[in-house]
């Protein structure tokens, strides 16, 4: 769940497009991934977050296994 409220995004940062998340929503739920700058800019992480990722993907896995043993 701390995951499912975030949202994948690409963005231009210094001419360059990236792809990431958005700082403010993940901050909500893992604030402790989530760093401010000496000018209040937001960063993330992403290795902190990988352990919430591996996470939802186990629990994504289990409700696909119950829903295939239901067919």
């Amino acid at each position: 769940s701390k995951i499912i409220s975030s949202r994948g995004v690409t963005f231009e940062k210094d001419n360059q497009e990236l792809a990431g998340v958005i700082a403010q929503e993940i901050q909500k739920n893992i604030p402790e991934v989530v760093s401010e700058d000496n000018n209040g800019y937001l960063s993330v992480n992403y290795n902190g977050v990988v352990g919430y990722l591996i996470e939802a993907i186990k629990e994504l896995k289990a409700e696909v296994e119950e829903l295939k043993s239901k067919l």
